[in-house]
């Protein structure tokens, strides 16, 4: 439940009809959704490893710090802990009260920010409590989800002609499938979501690859769906083929009335994946705080609860303000890249973590099906990725490389700050 809620959030219900201007052929979109599944999967079977070779909290930044050294594992807590989750947070939180309907931009933010304050304090309240969360919001929103596939394809206002219309474009099918491979896998992003509670998971060896390999699989065919269902309503070469698809595809299943209560649907999806969010990303703040990287006060852990109160808090409130702000859009798109290079290189480091035999031993450890070919797919076509849209797309792309950047000279600055504070005291 973690990790679908954690990958279905706005993502596949904005971001459809944007691929479809990238990829105008059903056959081409449908294959574009099926490999960034193929990617989501390899992409956990390989962490499956990684998290039971590190049952602790922290995921991305524990793997690369301990292949790569605590440079690497900053720079990817820095990017994830200080700018993706709290702006992920500022943008689901403003996301739920635009499908909500709330018009007014004040009470919008009202709204929003008294959603990240009551998710927030749920999980302060201890990992049961924020899992227990999850785990409601994820089961309505897989309901809604499936009555929707249900319901339109049993209404018959759709037309399964579509499938077969598609228009030209002025790029080729392989020149085009990196740049709908950024949106496809931001939509699929969350499929390592249980790594970052790993040190609060039973039985980790078996729980945590089982909980990325269902949830990653659960979510591909539910976007497979949802994808065929967008065709089956909306023509790939159709003005309406726009940012709110599933807003247009309900109008034509159920008419007017009803198309507009699918705005719920899209809500409570929006709240699963702002809980999932809030419930992982503290654990990357607590885990670097915890080895001296950030103030030691964020890796304090409540004595009842057990939870990292103050990550919780710091997190709220960085994206409380982003909230606020409304700065948070562009810095969501230009971190896509810097997020899928961290992923690659984290895979990229499982080969140096087996080289050297590294891990903790208290728990057994998972060994990734496919060794090494999947995780060496993952890699190239990772890669590919990233370089295909650095060189199509520089300046957006580039731009989020820099805010990583930004940390090389944060990371040394701090060392020498803390290096002082431990001569002054002793």
């Amino acid at each position: 439940m973690l990790v679908a809620g954690n990958m279905i959030g706005i993502g596949i219900f904005v971001t459809a009809g944007r691929i479809s201007f990238i990829l105008p052929n059903p056959s081409y979109i449908l294959l574009a959704w099926f490999f960034g599944g193929l990617l989501s999967l390899a992409g956990a079977l390989s962490y499956a490893e990684l998290g039971t070779r590190f049952p602790r909290a922290g995921g991305g930044y524990v793997y690369l710090r301990e292949a790569f050294g605590p440079l690497m594992g900053f720079l990817s807590g820095f990017s994830s802990s200080l700018v993706t989750l709290p702006g992920a947070s500022a943008f689901l939180a403003i996301g739920f009260t635009k499908y909500a309907g709330i018009q007014d931009p004040w009470t919008a933010k009202g709204v929003a920010l008294l959603l990240i304050s009551a998710i927030s304090i749920i999980n302060y309240l201890g990992v049961k409590w924020g899992a227990g969360l999850q785990d409601g919001f994820m089961v309505l929103k897989l309901l809604l989800i499936f009555i929707l596939i249900l319901a339109g394809f049993l209404s018959g206002n759709g037309s399964f002609s579509n499938f077969f219309v598609s228009q030209e474009s002025s790029h080729s099918f392989w020149g085009a499938l990196p740049l709908a491979m950024v949106p496809i896998l931001y939509t699929y992003s969350g499929w390592d979501a249980t790594v970052y509670v790993a040190g609060e998971v039973k039985n980790p060896s078996k729980n945590i690859p089982v909980s990325l390999f269902f949830g990653a699989l659960l979510v591909t065919l539910i976007y497979l769906a949802l994808a065929s269902l967008y065709i089956y309503a909306v023509p790939v070469n159709s003005p309406e083929n726009k940012t709110k698809i599933v807003t247009v595809a309900s109008k034509i299943f159920f008419g007017d009335a009803i198309g507009q209560v699918i705005g719920g649907l899209v809500a409570v999806s929006i709240l699963g994946c702002l809980s999932a969010t809030i419930l992982t990303g503290p654990r990357i703040l607590y885990a670097m705080a915890k080895d001296g990287l950030f103030p030691v006060a964020l890796s304090e852990v409540h004595a009842s609860f057990a939870s990292p109160t103050k990550a919780i808090f710091f997190q709220g409130m960085l994206a409380s303000i982003l909230a606020v702000s409304g700065t948070f859009d562009q810095l969501l798109d230009y971190a896509t890249v810097p997020a899928i290079f961290f992923q690659t290189l984290s895979v990229l480091g499982l080969f140096v973590l087996r080289k050297r035999n590294h891990a903790d031993h208290t728990h057994p450890v998972y060994s990734t099906a496919g060794y090494p070919l999947i995780p060496i797919l993952f890699v190239i076509a990772m890669t590919w990725i990233i370089v295909s849209t650095i060189l199509k797309q520089p300046k957006d792309s580039f731009w989020g490389l820099g805010m990583v950047l930004l940390g090389i000279p944060i990371y040394f600055l701090w060392n020498k700050f803390s290096q002082r504070s431990k001569n002054q005291l002793f």
